[in-house]
């Protein structure tokens, strides 16, 4: 309960000063508050109820985790087509799996894998 008072009481997003100019200037809380300082824009309140609702279907258990618990990004370069990387999509399953047994929102997301080729005789360029 005092967790959720507490980031009730966080201020608002506001622009963040240090962000370049020649980049989109998205809303952020201060440095140094909350683990959610990015998020924060569409986590708390109902500011933003579709962004909120496509969190939940995606797997939020609940509003005080919501507002609440650090998200955390899991990202594996895993592909079928490489061999060495196959077995990392299931490794980064079970990082998640502890991620979330502390608490926090785990969110598994794939990235580019790249083969060097050097199992197939390449030099690797």
């Amino acid at each position: 309960m005092a967790d959720h008072q507490q980031a009730s009481a966080d201020p608002a997003p506001t622009r963040d000063p240090k962000a370049p100019k020649d980049y989109i200037q998205f809303p952020c809380l201060p440095p140094g508050g909350p683990l959610n300082r990015w998020s924060a824009k569409i986590t708390r309140e109902h500011d933003y109820p579709g962004a909120q609702a496509m969190l939940y279907g995606a797997g939020v258990p609940n509003r005080e985790m919501m507002k609440t618990a650090p998200q955390v990004g899991v990202a594996t370069v895993w592909w079928q087509g490489n061999p060495c990387n196959t077995h990392l999509l299931d490794l980064g399953q079970i990082v998640k799996k502890a991620i979330e047994k502390e608490g926090m929102l785990g969110w598994q997301f794939n990235t580019v894998g790249v083969s060097d080729a050097i199992t197939m005789g390449g030099e690797g360029e």
